[in-house]
């Protein structure tokens, strides 16, 4: 990897349980993979339906990945295995404050994708419990 940049495109899947509650969310998008002063960058936008265009970078850290979004939907949550991390979502109908409890945060190269990411968690927003997540996101060369 180099600081050019891979042009890849990015598959994310989420998996929320909340209760007796399970929701499958999936979004795709054109971006790059970038690698800088010891952090891996996957950065694409997407599309969401109704609301508009959201930027995503996904930072890779040695021991934190960081999901940053920024536009119809603004979110910064570091992710860092066995541990509570603090963080913050916006919508238009509001902002709100989220905690993170980090089960498990995998970072793969494999030989059929350029990267591959799955992270769980419990999420709590402005205090309340909004259920365990499992992410997939997936990288591969265009």
């Amino acid at each position: 990897m180099t600081n050019t940049g891979i042009p890849i495109h990015v598959s994310m899947s989420t998996k929320v349980k909340q209760g007796d509650e399970h929701k499958d969310l999936h979004v795709n998008g054109d971006g790059e993979l970038v690698e800088k002063e010891q952090s891996t960058y996957v950065t694409f936008t997407e599309q969401l339906q109704d609301i508009g265009e959201v930027k995503t970078v996904i930072k890779i850290q040695q021991d934190t990945l960081t999901i940053i979004r920024q536009g119809a939907v603004s979110m910064r949550q570091a992710y860092m295995e066995g541990k509570e991390t603090e963080g913050s979502y916006s919508t238009p109908y509001g902002s709100f404050q989220t905690l993170a409890k980090t089960k498990r945060v995998q970072v793969e190269y494999p030989e059929d994708a350029v990267v591959n990411i799955q992270i769980a968690y419990d999420l709590e927003l402005q205090g309340q419990n909004a259920g365990f997540y499992q992410v997939t996101i997936e990288g591969k060369e265009t």
